[in-house]
């Protein structure tokens, strides 16, 4: 498989199916949904998103601060982010049958950030462990379609991390 990602300078190019680019588009949508919940909210993916920072339960008065000194500034970033993911895929251009995104460093910084929130917001749903990570997944099960996705999502964060250790 064609690597998708290419050092360019001090940022980095972009290369995708036309396939590929349209599930990049449909991710800031749907995870500025999840995002947008309350913080009081009992959905696991936003408590995986946005993790308890105090474990006691007894200390729900400290969490309940920290939660309102950090939770605004943390989701502030994030949908910042789902924003800049968006306006660079606007911007692709179609070359050699790809469509290439030329990324500035904090852009790519978004990208993985939206990846990785995407990845973990979907894990999160189907239940992946670390077991359920490595297993072949039967193209029959309800939602194998959702864990070929989480893999694809997995490979790009892997190999845009891969890119940028050069």
């Amino acid at each position: 498989m064609p690597k998708r990602f290419k050092r360019r300078g001090d940022g980095v190019v972009v290369a995708l199916p036309a396939a590929e680019i349209e599930i990049l588009r449909s991710i800031p949508a749907q995870l500025g949904e999840v995002l947008s919940e309350s913080p009081d909210t009992d959905d696991p993916v936003f408590r995986r998103l946005f993790p308890t920072a105090y474990l006691d339960p007894t200390q729900e008065v400290a969490e309940r601060e920290w939660q309102d000194l950090v939770h605004p500034e943390l989701l502030r970033q994030r949908l910042a982010a789902l924003e800049l993911v968006t306006q660079t895929l606007e911007r692709g251009v179609e070359k050699r049958g790809s469509i290439e995104v030329v990324l500035t460093p904090e852009e790519v910084e978004a990208w993985l950030g939206v990846i990785n929130d995407a990845r973990l917001a979907l894990g999160t749903r189907l239940g992946v462990t670390e077991d359920l990570d490595e297993r072949e997944i039967d193209p029959s099960e309800p939602d194998a379609g959702a864990h070929t996705l989480y893999a694809w999502l997995t490979w790009m964060e892997g190999e845009l991390v891969e890119t940028l250790l050069g």
